[in-house]
């Protein structure tokens, strides 16, 4: 198993989101979380996927657009 699993906290400094946030995305917008007894991480590659889903949404509703308002 070569992907590897992020803490909640390297992924709110590197998204710059509070944990809050992360939260929200895991219950309505389908961030998908790895609990394993008291410990929960974000493997690389869901993260990865999740961004490229939204970055994909954001396109097409051109909010992404410089002069978009």
């Amino acid at each position: 198993m070569s992907d590897r699993f992020l803490r909640l906290k390297d992924v709110q400094v590197m998204l710059r989101v509070s944990r809050s946030t992360l939260w929200r995305w895991q219950a309505e917008q389908g961030l998908k979380v790895v609990r394993v007894g008291g410990v929960t991480r974000i493997r690389e590659s869901d993260l990865e996927a999740f961004l490229k889903r939204h970055e994909i949404a954001l396109a097409l509703s051109g909010h992404n657009r410089p002069d978009a308002a």
